[in-house]
């Protein structure tokens, strides 16, 4: 049905006037103008009312440094100088080529970018992979919902109602997600009923089992019990209409157990991951062309999270070449996401539908980058989160601060790349204002479609603020603790980030002794504040000179955090502390009138 607007409409002509004009030679000519201009304007009407597609890609762990049109504008001296040093000392890959395989490992995506809106600021709700994939899927900021780790979401899990792809579903839109799902709780009925039939007792943690009873262990390890999640937190219950993927940490690159599909297990998935979840979502897709709806999809593939160790298909790592594997490896995963968003734009100019199609890329969190992990995981490498400080785990810009990506060639006419201040919780609701619904009020995220349609740099929004642990667990700069990575975390101390105009001000807890060896003897809370354009590093803490500014921003960071809620799970007292850290200005000498 189309609207014909008033002056499109024929109004009534007199008799007499008709019969005046049917006489006239110019009667034939009139009428064909007519009826072909009226035929043009709801050809354009149709055209503009019909609805997008939706690809939203997501990487797990990528950094900022690691994306190819970010390093592009990086050199070795941006690197960050402890992660250089314990590259030549541990791992001893060229860090020339380490570049070099940044800048080219993601050619398709690069092609993106040129042609479509690229953040440059942007920054994730989280440094952690689950608190994040919460303030992307709800565009409400996690910690309101009391998630600040990962085991704060798996406790507890996403809630009803609140995924605001069930926004799209209600303007009739076809939706899917594929892969990464981590939002809600897993389903412990699977290893009640295996416990129950060995007999065993379901109060005792089911690895405990692997030495004393190995048979139940390993038929809980092989029922997908890690990937699964309970029905009310399944994606067919929260706004998706098709769901193959996984609610954990990872899903390894091959042989995994960890997939399901809807509501069902999938056993073992064989294939490499990369490749098999962008076949399914190449075959949902598929099932859609000629249908009046349009469709949603959500890829959010595993690479590059951890374990990296898995050998890459030959076919994506025979083009890096190093003395290092390694090196090789790791962009040979990545340029495995690059090959397989290049297949899905191709089946999208093959059916006709590039044009009309919103591609969206991010990853959620900053890489996971150097460092060892118990021994038996390596970190992904050079470049990193760089020119940036810090990596996943921590509030240093190196966690948070990732690749934004929008494409929409019909659409989205102000390309380049913009220096606004966004977060990834912005995406969805963008999503929606771009399709014509009506975004939500009272989230955090905001539409960037002001940006798409007045001026790269328009503002939507003055300052970020993020709240969390300041962990060091998840790269490199576990090497400056006392701890490993499965244990460093309940050492950390707890803090919290506020992000305006070109200064970052952070607050940290109090460091226990014995845990940091650059604090031996412990530490008292303390407040940072850098100038990020200038030091993107963090390296000159110039709070000092600048008390005033300091005084400012936390200010509007007590004020923008007053809705934060107590953690689910992680440590209460650590959470008080960054509650009661006015208490830490009021003392503080600089903060002194």
């Amino acid at each position: 049905m189309f609207f014909i607007p008033d002056y499109f409409k024929i109004k009534y002509i007199g008799i007499d006037k008709l019969r005046l004009i049917k006489s006239s030679h110019h009667y034939v000519l009139i009428m064909f103008t007519l009826v072909t201009f009226i035929s043009c304007q709801l050809s354009n009407n149709n055209n503009k009312i019909s609805p997008p597609n939706v690809i939203f890609i997501m990487m797990d762990d990528l950094g900022y440094g690691q994306f190819g049109v970010f390093s592009d504008s990086i050199t070795i001296a941006d690197f960050p100088p402890f992660f250089v040093k314990l590259v030549d000392s541990l791992q001893g890959y060229s860090l020339d080529k380490s570049l070099e395989f940044s800048r080219r490992a993601m050619p398709t995506l690069k092609s993106l970018s040129e042609n479509g809106l690229l953040f440059k600021k942007a920054y994730t709700s989280s440094s952690l992979c689950a608190p994040s994939r919460v303030g992307i899927a709800t565009g409400r900021h996690q910690n309101k919902l009391g998630f600040y780790t990962n085991t704060d979401v798996e406790s507890k899990g996403i809630y009803k109602g609140s995924h605001l792809v069930e926004k799209l579903k209600n303007l009739s839109y076809k939706t899917a997600h594929i892969g990464k799902w981590h939002l809600g709780r897993r389903d412990k009925t699977i290893i009640d009923t295996i416990l129950k039939k060995h007999r065993l007792s379901n109060n005792i943690r089911w690895s405990k089992y692997r030495n004393t009873n190995p048979q139940a262990y390993n038929e809980i390890k092989n029922s997908g019990y890690i990937g699964s999640v309970i029905k009310q937190h399944n994606p067919l219950n929260n706004g998706f209409d098709y769901y193959y993927g996984y609610n954990h940490w990872a899903s390894q690159y091959y042989n995994d157990n960890n997939v399901w599909e809807d509501f069902k297990h999938v056993g073992v998935q064989k294939e490499y991951n990369t490749d098999a979840f962008t076949d399914k979502a190449l075959d949902f897709m598929e099932a859609q062309i000629g249908k009046k709806d349009p469709f949603y999809v959500q890829i959010h593939y595993h690479a590059v999270h951890d374990s990296i160790e898995p050998v890459a298909p030959k076919k994506y790592l025979d083009k890096f070449k190093s003395y290092s594997h390694h090196l090789n490896n790791f962009y040979a995963h990545i340029n495995g996401v690059d090959q397989n968003v290049k297949r899905i734009v191709s089946f999208l100019k093959r059916n006709n539908l590039y044009e009309n199609t919103i591609i969206v890329f991010t990853s959620d969190n900053g890489a996971m980058s150097g460092g060892v992990y118990n021994g038996h995981k390596t970190g992904s490498p050079l470049p990193g989160n760089a020119p940036f400080a810090g990596h996943k785990g921590n509030y240093y810009q190196g966690g948070i601060r990732v690749p934004l990506l929008f494409h929409w060639p019909s659409g989205i006419k102000i390309q380049g790349v913009s220096e606004s201040l966004v977060s990834t919780m912005d995406i969805l609701p963008s999503i929606i204002d771009l399709v014509g619904g009506t975004v939500p009020e009272n989230l955090d995220g905001r539409s960037l479609r002001p940006i798409f349609e007045q001026s790269l740099k328009e503002t939507v929004r003055h300052n970020l603020i993020w709240a969390g642990m300041q962990s060091n667990r998840w790269g490199f700069l576990i090497t400056k603790s006392t701890k490993q990575h499965d244990n460093e975390g309940e050492h950390a101390p707890p803090t919290w980030t506020i992000i305006e105009g070109n200064y970052l001000l952070r607050f940290t807890g109090v460091l226990e002794p014995g845990i940091y060896f650059d604090n031996m003897q412990g530490r008292k809370a303390v407040f940072e504040l850098y100038n990020i354009k200038n030091d993107p590093g963090e390296t000159m803490n110039i709070l000092d000179k600048m008390p005033i500014k300091a005084m400012e921003l936390a200010h509007a960071y007590f004020d923008k955090s007053k809705g934060f809620t107590p953690p689910q799970v992680w440590n209460k007292e650590k959470w008080l502390e960054l509650a009661n850290s006015k208490n830490n200005l009021l003392k503080s000498e600089w903060a002194s009138p």
